[in-house]
């Protein structure tokens, strides 16, 4: 298996505007075509602007079909988007690719990680992402997930985790409130933090796992 980072723009859609004119963070953790065009992801925004303007402006977008939200802190909701087109949606759904997770970059720009059988596979998916008028850079490209043995849901939670001051104190952000973004329960999340800890431990002071 073989993983990428693409850094991507994608034309017309909400995130790209909000991305460009405002500071804030979005995370995608599920994105499934929508009917033939279209795009539906669970998602988190953050950000220390006022956040209600900032889910009005989403919901007046054009290709926006529905956005409902639910606060998990003073600076972040959780909730679904669906919206009735959506370039990258339909790249990726001819492509060969997995899109393991979603995160916003810089300048209005998004980061992809996506996952694929070789690399012909994921050079296809960044000409189809180009062809529907994306602006699309791959940044990376390795032959694992580049996060010290730790499977793919390790790396997204304990990177999640640690961005969103899950191990800074006081915390930033609480292990239930974990659970409810990647639907899982306290003990559950509190299980896949440790294993994913003992993982990068155990890498960093080359000491194997019993």
């Amino acid at each position: 298996m073989r993983w990428a980072t693409l850094l991507l723009r994608i034309p017309d859609n909400w995130m790209t505007q909000l991305l460009s004119d405002h500071d804030v963070h979005i995370r995608v953790f599920g994105c499934v075509p929508y009917e033939s065009r279209g795009g539906r992801g669970l998602m988190r925004i953050s950000s220390d602007e006022n956040l209600d303007i900032l889910l009005d402006d989403v919901r007046r977008r054009r290709e926006v079909l529905r956005a409902s939200f639910s606060r998990v802190s003073e600076r972040a909701v959780v909730g679904e988007v669906v919206i009735d087109r959506c370039a990258a949606c339909m790249a990726l759904k001819q492509s060969d690719c997995f899109m393991v997770s979603s995160r916003s970059s810089i300048r209005g720009w998004l980061e992809w990680t996506v996952a694929a059988e070789s690399n012909g596979t994921i050079s296809d998916l960044v000409d189809l992402l180009k062809r529907y008028g994306c602006e699309a850079q791959l940044t990376r490209i390795s032959s694992s997930s580049g996060g010290c043995g730790l499977t793919p849901r390790q790396e997204e939670i304990l990177q999640f985790a640690y961005s969103n001051g899950y191990f800074e104190y006081p915390r930033r952000i609480r292990l239930r409130d974990l659970s409810l973004i990647f639907d899982v329960s306290s003990s559950t999340m509190s299980e896949i933090l440790r294993a994913g800890q003992r993982r990068v431990f155990s890498e960093y002071f080359g000491i194997p796992q019993g």
